[in-house]
């Protein structure tokens, strides 16, 4: 039976029901905010949508870790057909390839600025969720979006990811089936020194 189960696996083990796309999520939300004109109401606005902006710029550096350290996984299966992947036959654009990508690291910045304007605190921006970030715009552009990846043979890593085994294998993917569980995309961090070579 466990030599049925190796014949495919899913281009996505449940991760996008936990995010959503941050551009679009983030203009609603600042559109709501600057409907008013008073900057007390604008203020108070903001602050009620904080916590919700951090945790979607969070969880969408932890789908990109996600991606990451699935592909990383799935490698090791060597050769099997990869199943359930929407971009395939998809005509690969660069530009629009990496447009929600540049967005979203650029957004740490906006973040930044709007905490300590409508706020008056200070956001730190995380290195490692920028890294995190720069790493997947560079598997999305290897990858050609995933236009022509059938299988995982077809699956390019960035050069500073290695293909776990073993015990790190399992325990990468222990956490990816807790994370799809929780929605905790982020808790990934935990395992990524078992597949990132820095």
């Amino acid at each position: 039976m466990e030599n049925l189960k190796e014949q495919t696996v899913l281009f996505d083990p449940g991760f996008a029901q936990h995010t959503t796309i941050l551009s679009i999520s983030t203009e609603y939300i600042y559109n709501s905010v600057n409907q008013f004109k008073n900057f007390g109401q604008k203020k108070m606005k903001f602050k009620m949508f904080y916590p919700q902006i951090i945790k979607m710029t969070e969880n969408n550096v932890g789908f990109c870790l996600g991606c990451l350290l699935w592909a990383a996984y799935i490698k090791g299966f060597k050769d099997v057909k990869i199943e359930g992947n929407p971009c395939l036959g998809d005509t690969y654009n660069k530009e629009e390839a990496v447009e929600e990508i540049d967005f979203s690291i650029a957004f740490f910045e906006q973040l930044k600025k709007d905490a300590k304007y409508y706020l008056g605190t200070e956001y730190e921006i995380n290195p490692l969720y920028i890294k995190i970030l720069e790493l997947y715009k560079e598997f999305l552009v290897q990858n050609c979006s995933f236009v022509n990846t059938k299988t995982t043979a077809d699956v390019i890593l960035p050069e500073s990811f290695i293909v776990p085994e073993g015990e790190n294998r399992e325990k990468i993917h222990s956490k990816i089936q807790e994370v799809i569980s929780t929605g905790n995309l982020l808790d990934l961090t935990d395992v990524l020194e078992l597949a990132y070579k820095g």
